[in-house]
């Protein structure tokens, strides 16, 4: 096995950095936030920015043949703490159960001044490996 990079176009500002990895059929996805297709942050509340954060997460693992009931592991940085049952309402509406482990803490500044951003692992299912 070899790792390859998912290609989904160039990362935000140039960053270097893949937007997943994928190794077998495990999928390595880097941190996400509320970034538009220009590389711009969604402005707006906790929610707001969330569900912005996990649709880029959603187009990731469909680029590599994958989606959300298959992600096993996040992790969720959060600015505030405080904006934490905001932020997990949304997230709550983005998996079925049983919803992938997940650890949350407080990052402080993130880049570019997001509220929120997630990472995770994922897997390929079977009839999607090639």
């Amino acid at each position: 096995m070899k790792k390859e990079a998912v290609k989904t176009g160039p990362a935000p500002l140039g960053l270097p950095f893949s937007p997943a990895v994928r190794f077998g059929e495990l999928l390595f996805v880097s941190g996400q936030g509320p970034i538009d297709k220009s590389g711009k942050v969604i402005l707006g509340d906790i929610t707001t920015q969330t569900k912005a954060t996990l649709e880029n997460l959603k187009r990731i693992l469909e680029a590599a043949g994958s989606n959300m009931d298959c992600v096993l592991q996040t992790t969720v940085y959060l600015r505030d703490l405080a904006e934490y049952s905001g932020m997990n309402e949304a997230y709550s509406s983005f998996f079925h159960d049983p919803k992938p482990a997940r650890t949350t803490v407080q990052a402080g500044n993130l880049l570019f001044g997001m509220k929120v951003e997630v990472q995770g692992i994922a897997y390929v299912p079977e009839k999607q490996k090639q």
